[in-house]
């Protein structure tokens, strides 16, 4: 029996189901790489390293870590929210739009809440609002001081 969204869409279960294994084996597979990660970045490994250039390596590529981390983070929200929209029957609907996400751009990025159209702007808006903030951090404060000595 398809699923309908609102705006008339339909999925039949063949293809419900496709995307609901898919969401769920990149959830396992970022889930196990990040079990992986934590148990790697313990402290105990500092004991282990040698000289001060290994430890400045081992720390970039811990920084690193976590960076990927974080967006990884980011993908398993949205891949829970994507498997919550196939239960409820709204999977495959813009978040920003209401418009039909292609097949094609879902089978490509199963956990898009958007559609092309709409990404480009959600990334164009974000990418403005990081600007800006670099802006407004860059920019240190001073004080205006009164510098008439009339008194």
């Amino acid at each position: 029996m398809p699923k309908s969204g609102k705006s008339g869409q339909t999925y039949d279960v063949k293809f419900l189901t496709e995307m609901k294994e898919a969401l769920l084996e990149k959830r396992n597979s970022l889930l196990e790489k990040l079990s992986n990660w934590e148990d790697k970045s313990s402290p105990s490994g500092l004991k282990e390293m040698g000289d001060i250039a290994d430890m400045a390596s081992d720390l970039n590529e811990d920084a690193l870590a976590s960076a990927l981390t974080e967006n990884e983070i980011e993908t398993l929200r949205l891949i829970d929210k994507a498997l919550k929209k196939i239960e409820n029957g709204t999977y495959g609907i813009c978040e920003g739009s209401q418009k039909k996400i292609p097949v094609a751009r879902l089978r490509a990025i199963p956990w898009t809440p958007y559609t092309v159209e709409y990404a480009e702007i959600v990334a164009k808006n974000k990418a403005k609002q990081q600007y800006q903030q670099r802006l407004s951090e860059s920019q240190p404060y001073i004080p205006i001081v009164d510098m008439n000595y009339d008194e």
